[in-house]
């Protein structure tokens, strides 16, 4: 037993620790965003294409969802607009499941250190 626990010990320590993801963090604690929405109210919108952003200035973030994840919540993605530091909200899933974009907010910045950053498709 002692074993095993120094070995799970070892490894957790080997492992990559991931920087926190700012950009996330403000964007879930300034609208209130979990699993079964948000706090704060937000616009709906179209997708950022139909916005004139180039897809060159957009990536996408994973929005975590602070109170746990459940089978039938909210799934959020973030499109950040690096050029013009906008970011649309896109929400999927639900006990009904929808496909919405919120947004455009502002962004104070565009900082995405510790983020895992996903081109626009």
């Amino acid at each position: 037993m002692k074993r095993l626990l120094g070995f799970v010990a070892a490894l957790a320590l080997a492992l990559p620790v991931q920087a926190a993801c700012s950009a996330a963090d403000r964007l879930v604690r300034a609208y209130g965003i979990s699993f079964s929405g948000f706090t704060q109210q937000l616009p709906k919108a179209s997708r950022p294409l139909e916005h004139g952003v180039r897809t060159d200035d957009l990536v996408v973030i994973r929005l975590p969802n602070k109170k746990g994840d459940v089978p039938d919540g909210f799934i959020h993605s973030a499109v950040i607009d690096k050029q013009n530091r906008h970011a649309w909200i896109r929400r999927k899933g639900g006990f009904v499941p929808v496909d919405e974009w919120y947004g455009p907010v502002k962004l104070e910045t565009t900082d995405l250190g510790g983020c895992v950053v996903e081109p626009y498709r």
